[in-house]
């Protein structure tokens, strides 16, 4: 790489960068300001985007161990990095808007400069696997797998794309289960989360965790560090209420994906309350129907207990299959 580094392909000019330093300028920390990129992404590239990856919330939630961007504005490629852990060197990339061949060549510098030696590709097209393939690209090894439990993590199962306008009414035999729990009627309120609410909801999320709110353990659950960051994420959150106490018994949270899709990125209820859950979820899919967005994406599920309940629940209109890949050019 210390070379000048010509990048060619039919969908991106040629850029000739002449010095490594200048090359690896190109990696930055992720923003706040980064929202606007991604969705400026997305609108050049993937104008009808029903994915879950190409939503704010999914990024930031995926890089919240070490993660970094790589953006070049000459060559329009914006690549999102982070790790499965804060203390593994592996690189993961939930998403990227660029070519194969240049994604293959940023990551040769990356691993070189961060002395790694594997990356994992995250939420490729199925249908597109060939394309990655004479670049250093392949798919796992029977040996290999994000963890045992769920071998594409939370793309195991497909992401589940629903049709708000259906599920606004929510008739016919598809929709027994939802109605089902709706004529449960919980004495249930839902509203936008404030600031004032942070507390609380971390409370939410230690308890979902099994641990108490005062407890010095709080913070190290998986739910607590993998939705924390939402509290003061810029996307559009949601607090469920109990009518009778006022208390905070759920909290949701959305995040645009394109014009027409949205993306529901969290969801946390107090443990023991499922008709509470689909109440919650429900209702925070109206708002955004409301709102006239016309598909929301569910996203990937890591267990077939979880798929299950959303396709029975929910009736997704779209399945969207995605894989992992790894960037292993010796192979």
């Amino acid at each position: 790489m210390e070379n000048a580094i010509i990048i060619s392909n039919k969908k991106t000019p040629t850029i000739r960068v002449t010095k490594q330093t200048h090359w690896l300028a190109n990696k930055r920390p992720i923003a706040a300001a980064d929202k606007g990129l991604l969705q400026k992404a997305v609108k050049q590239r993937r104008p009808k985007s029903k994915n879950y990856e190409d939503s704010w919330g999914y990024v930031i939630q995926a890089t919240r161990n070490n993660g970094f961007k790589w953006y070049d504005r000459q060559n329009k490629a914006l690549i999102f990095f982070g790790r499965k852990k804060s203390s593994d060197s592996r690189l993961v990339v939930p998403t990227f808007f660029a070519e194969p061949k240049y994604l293959a060549q940023v990551l040769d510098t990356l691993q070189k400069e961060l002395k790694t030696t594997k990356t994992i590709i995250k939420n490729v097209n199925v249908e597109e696997i060939t394309t990655f393939l004479p670049y250093g690209f392949r798919a796992y090894k029977d040996n290999e797998s994000w963890d045992s439990f769920a071998r594409f993590d939370d793309q195991t199962y497909p992401q589940q794309v629903i049709n708000l306008d259906s599920l606004a009414l929510h008739k016919g035999g598809p929709y027994k289960n939802l109605r089902t729990a709706l004529h449960k009627n919980p004495a249930l309120s839902i509203r936008k989360y404030s600031s004032d609410d942070k507390e609380k909801v971390l409370d939410l999320f230690a308890l979902k965790d099994g641990n108490t709110p005062d407890s010095k353990d709080k913070t190290m659950g998986m739910y607590y560090t993998s939705h924390a960051l939402y509290a003061s994420a810029d996307v559009d959150k949601y607090v469920i209420c109990d009518k009778t106490t006022g208390g905070i018994i759920g909290f949701t949270a959305t995040s645009n994906i394109s014009p027409k899709t949205a993306a529901y990125v969290a969801s946390i209820f107090k443990p023991g309350i499922k008709v509470a859950s689909v109440w919650g979820i429900f209702h925070t899919l109206l708002i955004k129907h409301q709102e006239k967005y016309k598909y929301m994406n569910l996203g990937g599920c890591e267990t077939e207990g979880t798929y299950n309940f959303m396709r029975r629940t929910f009736q997704p209109e779209e399945k969207i299959k995605k894989t992992h890949l790894v960037y292993d050019p010796s192979k």
